[in-house]
């Protein structure tokens, strides 16, 4: 084959392809992803004849570049005692001529799972059900039903006859193994009428009989004659080709995230590499198991993050390698964390990266203690790209050694600790941060190097502060202004993760008892309300109203920001009927004991007092609780050394 070529497929003979292993899956491919409703709506495109996407494949020579395996998914080894795959497969031997799935992994396994009977075997994994096409339903946005083997004993669905008295018909046959579509659909189509499958109930009056009829016709014609677009790419194509290809595929609006794409280049530059090949999706999954770097490190949940932190390191670095040559451009540097930037960041630095990642760990769990003083997930964090700049800066002063760099640990905390803060309260970064970070980590670089003009920390700040308010742009709120975001409501998006993130970093132990743990990663701790929401929302009368009415208060003092704070799910809902001074009490909750748990939360003795005091209490309360939290967020803004 000399050119690019594009063709089509029907999805019969996308079964036998699949079976026969002529249709394989890089490794470096993601895994199957799809749920089973994902299944079901490509099912029903299906049978109603409806476009169904397009596969690309890359044509395989002897001299393979990748590692190849049949489509599958997660099922228990009974051998290796432990999650293994379940191939689709009827052979042992790929056979000489093979394509590789480069895009249309999820649809082609979608395809063995319905109609080829792919499937766990151990019940307690994902899809180890069957899936059917029930004619007697009247919508046909419900025709195609997924059963759970321990429903499909339950109704005894292994029966052909129970199967169509019901009017469910099994997509993969139930009683001949790997029975092709043709015959089993055929044979669907006479039992259909045999009297024989319908028992002491006889066959479905002619109207019915007709519609079912019908149903399945039109099923099957669907099946039969509804085509993948197949692009195929010759052999004579490099993998560092292919990545190409897969960077145009994700500008053109298929599914290919900036990961996968990463994943190709690496695999494809360290293939043959004597530690073997770099696996960034292995990687990035046990990355995310590390202290520091646990619920910011996730396949399932943005996981180009962390790709978007090593490239801010390699960013901010004054020695590093050339980038990588990407689209047939060769970048004379990388600025940003644009996705072409994640592409040409490259291999070398990522194998240091990947070889000190506990280190990359660590100063993440330090970003997280520096900003907020403890740990919390990148969901807690307004703008959690901006956690790449701290990493990045620590990762510079680490690997760029240097005998006479005038800045320290201290000033680049105290810094960057202002940074983020004016960063969030401002919502500087609401747009365009892939490409203001780089420069964001260039001017915070020129702003610690300058540590060496000032005799003392004190001065340093005091002109760094200025800086940092001529650079960033943007006008500080004050406390006034702090004041009306704290107790009107919540705000949306970043602005009230930036109010809350003290509230959550600082969590240690809960209020009411004391031996459960709130700091993350602990599953505990959760943002509740002082004063329940029922409770307010029943008490708005007389003196009350003033406040917990929010048309006569002019806010929502009630649903704001001064009335939350971190509580277990127990604590809470032995709180959430009763004014805070009922469930302190009934606790036995005093503030000498509590002192440490209440001054993380925000609440000094007076405003403890306020809560034991009754209803009576709620306004000076919420008002002096506001003060506290807007000074608190004010100075966090500020350079201390």
């Amino acid at each position: 084959m000399s050119g690019l070529m594009v063709t089509d497929i029907e999805v019969p003979t996308l079964l036998d392809k699949l079976r026969k292993r002529e249709w394989l899956v890089p490794r470096f491919q993601r895994d199957f992803v799809w749920s089973v409703a994902d299944v079901i709506d490509l099912v029903i495109s299906i049978f109603e004849s409806r476009p169904i996407g397009m596969a690309t494949l890359w044509e395989q020579g002897p001299n393979r570049e990748v590692e190849l395996s049949p489509v599958s998914i997660p099922d228990y080894d009974t051998v290796l005692k432990k999650t293994g795959l379940r191939a689709f497969s009827t052979v042992e031997k790929d056979p000489n001529k093979v394509f590789a799935i480069l895009d249309g992994r999820q649809r082609c396994t979608a395809v063995a799972m319905a109609f080829g009977g792919l499937k766990a075997l151990d019940g307690k994994y994902r899809f180890s059900g069957r899936y059917f096409l029930d004619v007697s339903s009247q919508d046909p946005s419900k025709r195609v039903v997924y059963k759970k083997e321990s429903d499909v004993r339950r109704l005894n669905l292994d029966s052909d006859a129970n199967c169509i008295s019901s009017g469910l018909f099994p997509l993969a046959s139930n009683n001949v193994e790997h029975e092709e579509i043709f015959p089993q659909w055929m044979r669907y189509l006479q039992a259909l009428h045999n009297r024989a499958y319908y028992g002491a109930a006889g066959l479905p009056r002619d109207v019915e009989l007709e519609a079912r009829d019908k149903i399945l016709k039109n099923a099957f014609e669907g099946l039969v004659g509804t085509k993948l677009a197949v692009y195929i790419v010759p052999e004579s194509y490099h993998l560092a080709s292919i990545c190409e290809i897969f960077e145009t595929l994700n500008t053109t609006g298929t599914k290919v995230s900036t990961v996968d794409l990463i994943h190709s280049w690496l695999y494809s530059d360290t293939s043959r590499d004597a530690d073997g090949p770099i696996l960034l999706r292995d990687w990035i999954s046990d990355f995310g198991q590390k202290d520091g770097a646990i619920g910011w490190a996730s396949l399932e949940d943005r996981p180009e993050l962390i790709a978007q932190m090593v490239t801010a390191c390699f960013v901010a670095l004054d020695k590093k390698t050339e980038p990588r040559r990407i689209g047939g451009n060769s970048p004379t540097s990388i600025s940003s964390v644009k996705a072409g930037d994640l592409l040409a960041t490259p291999t070398l630095h990522w194998r240091n990266v990947i070889h000190n990642d506990d280190l990359l760990a660590e100063f993440l769990g330090d970003f997280q203690k520096v900003v907020a003083e403890g740990y919390f997930p990148y969901s807690a964090c307004p703008y959690p790209i901006s956690a790449a700049i701290y990493v990045a800066l620590r990762w510079h002063a680490h690997f760029d050694v240097e005998e006479s760099r005038p800045w320290g640990r201290d000033d680049l905390d105290s810094l960057y600790r202002a940074f983020f803060w004016r960063n969030a309260l401002t919502n500087r970064y609401d747009q365009g941060f892939l490409t203001q970070l780089g420069a964001d980590i260039k001017e915070l670089k020129s702003l610690l190097s300058k540590r060496g003009e000032f005799k003392s920390a004190k001065h340093w700040a005091r002109e760094i502060e200025v800086s940092l308010e001529t650079f960033m742009g943007g006008v500080l709120p004050n406390k006034e202004q702090l004041r009306d975001w704290l107790t009107d409501g919540r705000p949306l998006g970043a602005l009230q993760k930036a109010l809350t993130l003290p509230l959550v970093g600082a969590s240690t132990r809960d209020l009411l008892d004391p031996t459960i743990n709130l700091s993350f990663p602990s599953s505990e701790v959760e943002i509740h309300h002082i004063y329940p929401r029922a409770w307010c929302r029943s008490n708005k009368i007389g003196e009350l109203a003033k406040v917990l009415d929010k048309e006569r208060a002019g806010r929502d003092w009630a649903d704001s920001t001064v009335n939350l704070m971190p509580l277990s799910r127990k604590s809470n809902n032995a709180w959430k009927s009763k004014i805070p001074g009922q469930a302190l009490k009934e606790h036995n909750v005093t503030f000498k004991e509590a002192k440490k748990v209440l001054k993380a939360a925000f609440i000094d003795e007076a405003m403890f007092e306020k809560l034991l005091q009754g209803p009576e209490g709620i306004p000076e309360f919420w008002s002096e609780r506001a003060e506290l939290m807007a000074n608190d967020l004010l100075e966090r803004t500020r350079v201390v050394l």
